[in-house]
């Protein structure tokens, strides 16, 4: 009887299955587009037994091995998580089912039309175990968004700078809120989200202002001074200055300007380029998850899914009235990745709130730092009214 308590990651034990075929197939016959190219690129010249077709197939035994590493991504046996509950389907509390209707059902999502097929791989997968969802009530994904719901609503209306004490801010089964900022530092790391930005490269500011003039030196134009940082920032707190720029000229326009603000009727672009190549944190270059079918990837399934909505939530439009509470988690966040030895970067790469197919970049220079460390271009200043 196969074992359904397989944890994503863990080996599947395929001794368990009747995984003894004859049978060879194409990839023309499953839907499913990871199957469907592990299909082409494994397989050799040959005829497929559902199509009779002299085309590239497999030993059907081999896709029996990804259906069942997605079974076990999916599913398991309810005795493993379920409540007894003599008046339940099966016997037991939540939703639970057997093999038949698994594969009838099509809960796989595979849609296999060729009826020989669809029969074959029933006949070796059949078996009389009950199965139910692993994730019936709560995923891994459901579990990180709510840790991160749980950060947000203690670091805005409850601590701001002592959240850290783990055992009196955590939350019955949600992690305490310095490890959600783990979660993330690990995630940089695992998935390689640190880059380069070389040497010599483009980087465009903006500033609204008042009088026509009023911009033309690069300390006009850098990261605020000290004395007159004042307000809150997606990324920074209020007194603490930051570079924030763009590599795109229409987008820095997008994110600075306010049109409703007569009171500053005039903007100012320019350029700076770092002097030395900068390390910095792509929250815009996350992978996409892997197939269930793919023992490999499909671990991290979960987290990636919770990064994307992580990364969707700190990049969101905020209204100004409200940022100086909304904009909390975020520049907790970014102090937390400024200050990581285990990063060790120059700034953060953020999709745009105003265009998120656009990037913008905080490099973690102030005002003096950004004049030392920047190479600014007079030439490149341009006013224009709005």
């Amino acid at each position: 009887m196969p074992k359904r308590n397989i944890k994503p990651g863990d080996d599947v034990d395929f001794e368990l299955y009747d995984l003894d075929t004859t049978e060879f197939v194409c990839s023309q016959h499953i839907n499913d587009d990871y199957i469907k190219k592990f299909i082409q690129k494994n397989g050799t010249k040959g005829k497929c037994d559902y199509c009779d077709k002299n085309i590239n197939v497999i030993e059907l035994y081999k896709v029996l091995e990804l259906i069942i590493t997605g079974i076990d991504y999916l599913y398991e046996d309810p005795a493993n998580s379920r409540y007894l509950n003599k008046n339940g389907l099966h016997g037991f509390d939540g939703n639970t089912f057997d093999f038949y209707d698994l594969w009838n059902e099509d809960y796989l999502d595979l849609k296999i039309e060729n009826t020989n097929l669809f029969e074959d791989i029933y006949k070796y997968l059949e078996n009389d175990s009950l199965y139910c969802n692993i994730d019936e009530y709560g995923s891994e994904t459901d579990f990180l968004n709510d840790s991160w719901s749980h950060f947000k609503r203690i670091v805005k209306h409850k601590a701001r700078f002592v959240f850290h004490f783990k055992d009196v801010f955590s939350n019955h089964n949600l992690v305490d809120p310095l490890s959600i900022l783990d979660k993330v530092q690990n995630s940089i790391i695992k998935f390689n989200l640190i880059t380069e930005l070389k040497e010599n490269s483009i980087l465009y500011r903006c500033r609204q202002h008042t009088t026509e003039n009023e911009v033309n030196l690069a300390k006009h134009l850098a990261s605020t001074p000290l004395t007159f940082s004042k307000a809150n920032g997606r990324m920074n707190p209020a007194g603490i200055s930051m570079f924030y720029c763009s590599k795109s000229k229409d987008l820095t326009i997008k994110e600075v300007v306010d049109s409703s603000d007569k009171s500053k009727p005039f903007y100012t672009t320019g350029i700076f380029r770092n002097k030395e190549k900068l390390s910095l944190v792509d929250l815009t270059n996350i992978p996409i998850a892997g197939s269930i079918f793919d023992s490999s990837a499909n671990i991290d399934i979960d987290t990636i899914a919770f990064l994307n909505g992580f990364i969707e939530d700190i990049a969101k439009p905020i209204n100004s009235d409200d940022s100086i509470i909304e904009y909390i988690p975020t520049q907790i966040v970014t102090e937390y990745i400024r200050f990581n030895p285990n990063l060790n970067v120059d700034g953060i790469i953020y999709p745009s709130s105003k265009d998120n197919s656009l990037k913008n970049i905080v490099v973690f220079y102030d005002h003096d730092e950004s004049i030392d460390n920047l190479n600014f271009s007079k030439s490149s200043l341009k006013t224009e009214s709005i």
